[in-house]
């Protein structure tokens, strides 16, 4: 399969695309994939800086969201590539520890760069919900601590964190069939590896409506 066929292959049966991915491994479209991925996140961090204002009470000369959109942009971009290259490492390590048999370069980085193809249309749909939505700002205060927990219990955050949560399990399912057959192991074992980072996103989501007092 070319590198199309690849993905098309990796939405349509993410079994049959891990496969051959695993056997014949190319971190260099891996590297496409997450630095698509990159992009079309940097893009939605500059939308959002400019559709959420941030105010912090007893600050006043805050960042332009100029600024705020480059510093997205850069985060965007960087943090990607990073995560990437430590959300790789963190699996490959449980997986050997569990009896794994995979090599960590090329396959398990070029199996979790393809794993990022979720992510390309979570970007898409973050765009468009940010396009669509009216500009909001929101006031940070000590005096009033409800302030930002408007703000997560807003229309946008909580779409947000569905659909997060929705494209999670689906980078999950392909990590389950890349792990399985890159490290050998077994459902169950492929399984608990794969689910490590939706785990720490329900979790992260957990603890934000927790501490706002949302759940």
């Amino acid at each position: 399969m070319n590198f199309t066929e690849k993905i098309i292959e990796t939405i349509r049966s993410p079994k049959n695309a891990m496969k051959s991915i695993s056997e014949q491994p190319m971190i260099e479209e891996a590297v496409t994939i997450v630095g698509i991925s990159a992009v079309l996140g940097a893009l939605a961090a500059y939308i959002q800086s400019y559709k959420v204002t941030y105010v912090i009470e007893g600050f006043p000369e805050m960042p332009s969201s100029t600024m705020m959109g480059i510093f997205g942009i850069v985060v965007a971009l960087i943090g990607s590539f990073i995560f990437w290259f430590i959300i790789a490492g963190i699996l490959h390590l449980v997986s050997m520890a569990l009896g794994g048999e995979g090599k960590f370069h090329p396959q398990m980085i070029t199996i979790v760069g393809y794993s990022f193809i979720p992510m390309i249309f979570a970007s898409l749909i973050s765009i468009a919900m940010l396009l669509i939505i009216e500009p909001m700002t929101i006031t940070i205060s000590p005096t009033d601590p409800t302030a930002m927990k408007r703000f997560y219990e807003s229309s946008y955050f909580i779409n947000s964190s569905i659909i997060e949560i929705i494209i999670q399990i689906w980078a999950s399912i392909i990590l389950f069939f890349g792990i399985q057959e890159a490290h050998k192991l077994s459902a169950a074992k492929s399984a608990i590896v794969a689910g490590i980072p939706l785990i720490f996103i329900v979790m992260s989501l957990l603890w934000t409506f927790r501490s706002f007092g949302i759940l």
